[in-house]
């Protein structure tokens, strides 16, 4: 058990000569590591929604939207492929061969309290991919759809080039 002149020293040592105390900066640290380790997790889950080899499609008087996360939000990107002119169709990265084979996953993921449907789809992809994509939320009881645009004129990207066949 300490005595009383090891309890006043170690009271001594924790005042500066103002009488207040020290900042502690590891704690501090140990806050901000655990943030950053938060935020990133939560970063790179929202980007496994989103297909870079998608050219969105330019909606110059589109309103954008302030928030960034939605509870409920279901990513359906639709490619379009050059070489075949076919539409390829994903959710969470997962690949579907028609809007229809992806009923089943909306259905389950539509029971979700404020579901909704958020379509990226390529500026090349035809209007009747994103059509079939529509209906097909419709009839997996998705009722509400907003769709993923560039806003503000942005540059089209260029095709990368086909490689030359030997």
């Amino acid at each position: 058990m300490p005595s009383e002149k090891i309890k006043r020293q170690r009271r001594h040592k924790r005042l500066d000569e103002d009488g207040d105390p020290e900042f502690q900066v590891a704690p501090m640290i140990d806050v901000l590591l655990v943030l950053t380790l938060f935020f990133m997790s939560i970063t790179s889950t929202e980007l496994l929604k989103k297909d870079k080899n998608l050219q969105l499609a330019d909606a110059k008087n589109a309103k954008q939207d302030k928030t960034h996360h939605h509870p409920g939000e279901i990513v359906i990107n639709v490619s379009w492929n050059h070489n075949n002119s076919t539409a390829g169709f994903s959710i969470d990265g997962r690949a579907y061969p028609s809007a229809d084979s992806m009923q089943g996953v909306l259905a389950q993921q539509a029971h979700q309290p404020g579901a909704y449907a958020l379509i990226r789809a390529d500026r090349d992809v035809q209007y009747s991919n994103i059509s079939d994509v529509m209906t097909t939320c419709a009839a997996s009881g998705i009722s509400s759809v907003n769709f993923g645009v560039i806003t503000g004129g942005a540059k089209p990207k260029t095709p990368a080039p086909e490689a030359a066949s030997p």
